[in-house]
């Protein structure tokens, strides 16, 4: 299946206008030719679909017709909450900005009424020293309820931060036994990673390729553990997760932040805190854009504790402190 099929299957794409239809075939042809990524193309194809689909909604069917009350509407409801998100404004607003060569008047009036929206993100919960010291402790314990494929995994996650579409990625070329070195493909950039092979982690993959991985010609390194053998996908790789969260007896309780995600953000914090320089933590997470560090900053609590104003120069009242 082609992804207009999927663009068209996922999102309102079939029941668009003509000339609706016409801003997302000339988007995705442009960007294809300008080098796009394929999945970048498709989710700001799918946004703008959806919000032209709600235009329609509106008796908006035309181009022309489209006012800035319409637009507002699409992102603001009438009680002034926010229906849309800024990361949705920004991929509707690339496929207009990508149409403006074929009728700059027209999609320049148009971007010029969508909202400016303050792009905001949640703390999440990140992972603590204790919880890290529960989990090296659950992948040296041979007594742990993880297989040695497992524990490879989560050791390459704890010590290199890899996506697990990367993970999954992974082939027997991609260790360099002589040179200590990993080399991936990133899916999600397509940049080319190379990360050193630390002990640690070479021992744990070792023991897995050479102890409990089947025999198989896939060039997969991780696989499944049930015939027929295949590739461990991305979506098995998350699961593992979970096991290694139960396996140290940790995020257990109703509400707490799981996924693959932590161990990641665990990593870029740690370097964070340890004064490693930016650009250095970007490359070693296959960062394709600086911004990509900033959700991280906020729990790097060394730094952030340097930022502290003292409250010796305000006035408090006695007492204020008396129970702290």
């Amino acid at each position: 299946m082609t992804r207009r099929q999927k663009i068209v299957r996922r999102a309102k794409y079939h029941s668009l206008t003509d000339e609706f239809k016409a801003v997302i075939d000339y988007y995705c042809e442009a960007e294809k030719k300008r080098g796009k990524k394929e999945t970048t193309i498709y989710n700001e194809a799918s946004h703008a679909s959806t919000f032209m689909y709600t235009l329609q909604e509106q008796g908006v069917e035309t181009l022309q017709a489209v006012t800035e009350e319409a637009v507002l509407s699409v992102f603001i409801g009438e009680d002034g909450n926010l229906r849309r998100s800024c990361s949705y404004k920004k991929d509707v607003a690339a496929v207009f900005k990508a149409c403006v060569p074929q009728a700059p008047e027209t999609f320049e009036r148009i971007l010029s009424y969508f909202p400016v929206l303050r792009e905001s993100r949640k703390n999440i919960q990140y992972l603590q020293p204790e919880e890290i010291a529960a989990l090296k402790q659950a992948l040296a314990d041979e007594d742990a309820p993880l297989s040695l494929r497992d524990k490879a995994i989560g050791m390459l996650i704890l010590k290199t931060g890899l996506r697990r579409c990367d993970i999954a990625g992974m082939t027997l070329a991609s260790i360099d036994w002589d040179d200590d070195l990993i080399y991936v493909s990133q899916q999600k950039t397509e940049v080319p990673l190379d990360l050193p092979l630390t002990a640690t982690v070479g021992n744990a993959v070792y023991d897995y390729l050479t102890l409990e991985r089947p025999k198989t010609a896939s060039e997969y390194m991780f696989i499944s553990e049930h015939r027929p053998y295949g590739r461990l996908e991305s979506g098995s790789i998350g699961n593992i997760a979970d096991k290694l969260l139960a396996a140290a007896n940790i995020r257990q309780s109703d509400g707490d932040r799981r996924g693959f995600h932590i161990f990641r953000h665990h990593l870029a914090t740690a370097l964070l805190g340890n004064g490693v320089a930016r650009p250095v933590i970007s490359q070693i997470l296959g960062h394709d854009s600086p911004g990509s560090l900033e959700p991280y900053l906020s729990a790097d609590f060394v730094h952030l504790k340097e930022c502290a104003l003292s409250v010796e120069r305000f006035s408090v009242d006695e007492g204020v402190f008396a129970n702290a």
